[in-house]
């Protein structure tokens, strides 16, 4: 099997004969941990500008056309089997199958743009080609990151989220296919809450509990990384992405189109909670991240779960809300001491203990409920500006 790199891609992808023979520019792209991806554009694909302007006698001839081809863009992934973190943490690298399977049903299932298209798959390579986000999206994570808030991103997050979960709700074809626990034990339950739960035997039998419930809730097809990583926001018009980087502390609201959601290797028939109470999660790191200025980050966090209560199906917003407290304050800890930590919280030891005392206030809390962890929550924070 061919290691992808940015150095070999371009000769892989002639050989296998899915490029043109004109230039192909090939840049590395942010996998987190766990995949190798890079962003291709191949100058010799797709029709050729302009107009043709060779004459009747040269095209009889056969003269080469030479206007530029308008090339074509798109990403190549491949999973590391081996993710790139200080603990060791190994993964089948069959999970791609599982992304591949998961995009090609979610646009179905949808509204447009919602996911990328799956253009091809090597399957002896474990390679996924699916199509580039548009180009003045900005991964969600980045704009929360800079100070910039939306919380009409976090509600249409909620309602594709809410979508996602009540369309495959009892869905035993969709039970089949993703209801294999491996990747998600192998991804989730041990390095996020079995690790964790072995450096704090104060709570280390209430995350055992919880990881049970959650491999074993079958409701629903779940995402298992839903996080503002994995989710590029489209706006309607301009350069967000300049506009970031010249106020990176601006607030004002996005210019929202719509969400272009990623990563779906870690897809799995399960709990709906863990996805809720992954998105909430990433949203309060966030507002810890950002010390006092946090009322923002817990505004969306509480408009997402508003907008997914009012949208998903009864059973799930029941099931979510029952015990998704419990599980928030699991992966709130996890993301401290786990064995993928928030790396933006890694320098700020004082800021780390701050989100651990969270974790165990809600975890500790007889309630397990969403409410009662967000209300616990606020208490934990900076007093605000």
């Amino acid at each position: 099997m061919i290691e992808l790199s940015e150095q070999n891609a371009a000769d892989y992808l002639r050989q296998s004969g899915r490029a043109s023979d004109q230039e192909i520019l090939v840049q590395s792209l942010s996998g987190g941990v766990a995949n190798v991806v890079l962003k291709i554009f191949d100058m010799g694909a797709g029709e050729k500008v302009g107009t043709d302007l060779r004459s009747p006698a040269q095209k009889k001839l056969n003269k080469p056309d030479d206007r530029p081809n308008e090339g074509h863009c798109y990403v190549l992934k491949q999973p590391l089997p081996r993710f790139k973190t200080q603990a060791e943490w190994l993964v089948d690298i069959a999970r791609v199958l599982v992304e591949r399977d998961c995009m090609e049903l979610l646009r179905t299932l949808l509204p447009a743009n919602s996911v990328p298209d799956v253009l091809w798959f090597d399957e002896p390579n474990h390679i996924l080609a699916i199509s580039c986000a548009p180009t003045d999206s900005v991964i969600w994570k980045k704009a929360l990151l800079s100070g910039q808030t939306s919380t009409d991103a976090a509600m249409h997050a909620g309602m594709l989220l809410a979508m996602m979960h009540s369309s495959t709700l009892h869905d035993l074809d969709a039970e089949k296919r993703y209801g294999d626990p491996k990747f998600f034990v192998q991804q989730r339950i041990d390095p996020y809450l079995h690790a964790t739960a072995e450096k704090h035997p104060e709570v280390r039998d209430r995350i055992h509990s919880l990881g049970n419930t959650l491999l074993n809730g079958r409701q629903c097809l779940i995402h298992g990384d839903y996080s503002p990583k994995n989710i590029f926001l489209v706006p309607h018009t301009g350069d967000v992405a300049h506009e970031i980087q010249a106020n990176p502390r601006t607030r004002h609201s996005f210019p929202l189109s719509h969400l272009l959601l990623l990563d779906f290797e870690v897809a799995f028939y399960g709990h709906c909670a863990f996805d809720v109470a992954t998105l909430i999660n990433h949203l309060l790191l966030k507002g810890f991240y950002h010390h006092k200025h946090w009322r923002p980050f817990m505004l969306m966090a509480d408009g997402f779960w508003q907008t997914y209560r009012n949208t998903a199906d009864p059973e799930l917003t029941r099931s979510a809300g029952a015990i998704g407290g419990h599980v928030l304050g699991a992966l709130m800890l996890a993301r401290i001491d786990g064995k993928s930590p928030a790396e933006y919280l890694i320098p700020d030891t004082a800021r780390q203990d701050q989100v651990r005392r969270a974790a165990k206030a809600i975890l500790t809390a007889k309630d397990p409920s969403l409410d009662q962890a967000l209300d616990i929550v606020s208490g934990h924070f900076d007093d605000p500006d």
